[in-house]
């Protein structure tokens, strides 16, 4: 592209400020006309951000992103691409996107990273019993009890639901601990298992029998919602550990927290079928339970990668090079 981009970036503080740190700013605005967004507006209501939009080229944001509807893409008729700091596109995509020849570019391999980083300490806490042995200190005790030791890493058997980007994520992170790691993944093909370094389950139900450790990483999608149900909670080994840092829908939750109130397995939460967990939510004083706010993908590291990997993509762009994270319409529904 020979002319200079005129970029739109819809982030406002404190959102713009943890993406968009000097360097990333300093880059973009070398090779760009850069109209950033007043810090009154709302990112959402297009009709707040007070800028003419018949020239950009470029929209850059985040969470908040608001629908690309033909209403909205009636008022960007130069708009080539969207560049999404974050990770679901789905939120704001819509048919009339791709229709018009507009592409876009997300963050999600990003996120995945630092979801990876989360995984791994869940396996290594959860396993280790460091919720438990903590309240106990914090009680003024000591031990557990006699039988109270933790689990190593080293070894185990885990199995991953899907072979998402946070699943490859956390696969990497899992390589000096030298796991047996298989995956459910319809979508997976046996050669790229391969290559992975992994077995392909054909079962659910073979998956939750086999593994020590049961990570989610399924998109929210129809054919995924309740996808471990009680018979498969039920399947699973005393002591195994069930981690999700993807979609709480994937798992039956009222049966997995009977399993662990019954002590029988343990868990490591990132997501919950209604967020905020409400006070008195029994998954809040579990001894057998890790549990976090939804943050698996939410580091001051990881925020500043977003805003640097979305600059790397306009500058692609601009510079008529193939985009790294570009979206695809043929691949929306199988997306998280």
């Amino acid at each position: 592209m020979a002319q200079r981009l005129n970029v739109l970036c819809v982030l406002v503080p404190p959102l713009r400020d943890h993406l968009m740190r000097p360097p990333s700013v300093q880059r973009l605005e070398g090779i760009a006309n850069v109209t950033w967004l007043r810090s009154g507006a709302v990112s959402s209501k297009p009709d707040t951000w007070e800028t003419d939009l018949r020239d950009v080229h470029v929209v850059m944001g985040s969470w908040g992103m608001p629908r690309f509807d033909n209403q909205l893409l009636d008022l960007l008729p130069s708009l080539e691409l969207v560049a999404h700091g974050a990770g679901s596109v789905k939120p704001f995509v819509t048919p009339a996107f791709f229709e018009r020849g507009i592409r876009v570019t997300h963050g999600a391999s990003v996120i995945a990273q630092s979801v990876g980083e989360w995984c791994l300490m869940a396996a290594l806490v959860g396993l280790r019993r460091a919720v438990a042995f903590h309240e106990v200190m914090r009680e003024d005790g000591w031990k557990v009890s006699q039988d109270g030791h933790g689990d190593e890493l080293t070894g185990k058997r885990i199995g991953l639901l899907a072979m998402s980007q946070t699943a490859r994520a956390f696969l990497k992170l899992l390589k000096p601990f030298r796991c047996d790691v298989r995956v459910y993944d319809p979508y997976l093909a046996d050669d790229d298992a391969t290559n992975l370094g992994v077995v392909k389950e054909h079962s659910i139900d073979a998956l939750c029998t086999w593994a020590d450790i049961i990570s989610n990483h399924v998109p929210a999608t129809p054919e995924t919602s309740n996808l471990v149900k009680a018979d498969q909670l039920a399947l699973m080994r005393d002591g195994t550990l069930v981690i999700n840092s993807a979609r709480p829908a994937a798992i039956d939750y009222p049966a997995l927290i009977a399993e662990l109130r019954s002590g029988r397995l343990r868990a490591a939460l990132d997501v919950f079928p209604e967020e905020p967990v409400k006070a008195g939510d029994p998954v809040r004083y579990l001894p057998n339970v890790l549990v976090t706010p939804h943050v698996a993908g939410a580091t001051w590291d990881g925020r500043a990668r977003l805003g640097e990997t979305m600059v790397d993509e306009i500058i692609r762009f601009a510079g008529g090079e193939q985009l790294r994270h570009e979206v695809h319409p043929d691949s929306l529904a199988t997306m998280a």
